[in-house]
């Protein structure tokens, strides 16, 4: 079996279009992971997936690279707090965490929220992978994933049980977890902040330009749009966006 066959073999089993993501990069991991299980070849992977829900859930997981820690990349974090979070509060802010992973971003946007008083109506994370979406709901997380979380906040908003964090529930409540494909399913609409982070990285131009335009018109007008540190929208007045700061855009 080629690589080509396999693409539409797996689309068809998980609905993951291999297509859409950076061929070397992707076709790499996917050699790496044949390796790592000694299996022959695209046929025998193919096989693993199609026997084994656990495998094929696992493979989901390790090919949209899901890794999250809390307050990541303080820099964006700290414009989060003093510029964007004020701007955009009230009773009907909306926010978006998409590829939010297992739910750090979405919990931190919350313990400031909280932290400084702000009103807000509804924040959702959303994930194609189903056991990260478990670990955002159960929301217990290990000591390196906290390490960046203000000493204040670790106290405030985490109950320690031995080596781990578990998220209190007055954070936990606030947030709705969902499954979402970026590349197939409806945009949700109306959102005051949308935060899109180490997600573009992975895919081909074609499907970051198309993935920029529907996230611009899921925001309200004035709306923040957010991407990763390695991440640069090229020409953003083209979506209707202006570059406000490092890595964050507003729709004009």
């Amino acid at each position: 079996m080629d690589y080509g066959r396999f693409k539409q073999q797996v689309h068809d089993l998980i609905h993951l279009d291999l297509n859409s993501y950076k061929e070397q990069q992707m076709h790499r991991r996917i050699l790496q992971w044949i390796s790592r299980y000694d299996l022959k070849d695209f046929a025998g992977l193919l096989n693993m997936l199609k026997t084994n829900p656990e495998h094929r859930r696992s493979f989901l997981d390790y090919l949209t690279i899901n890794t999250s820690h809390f307050f990541r990349d303080r820099i964006v974090f700290s414009y989060i707090e003093t510029d964007v979070l004020p701007a955009i509060a009230g009773p009907n802010a909306r926010i978006w965490s998409a590829g939010c992973s297992i739910g750090a971003e979405a919990y931190s946007i919350v313990m400031l929220l909280l932290e400084h008083k702000l009103q807000f109506r509804e924040i959702i994370g959303t994930d194609i992978d189903l056991d990260s979406l478990e670990k955002a709901e159960e929301a217990i997380y290990h000591a390196n994933q906290v390490n960046q979380v203000p000493d204040p906040f670790l106290e405030k908003y985490f109950i320690p049980t031995d080596d781990r964090y578990a998220v209190i529930e007055d954070v936990k409540k606030h947030v709705a977890f969902s499954r979402h494909n970026l590349l197939t399913d409806p945009f949700p609409q109306n959102f005051d902040l949308i935060l899109c982070r180490n997600v573009f990285i992975y895919f081909t131009a074609e499907i970051q330009k198309e993935l920029i335009e529907h996230f611009v018109s899921s925001l309200n007008p004035r709306g923040f749009f957010i991407v990763g540190s390695a991440e640069h929208i090229i020409n953003p007045s083209q979506y209707g966006l202006e570059r406000v700061s490092y890595c964050v855009y507003r729709k004009q």
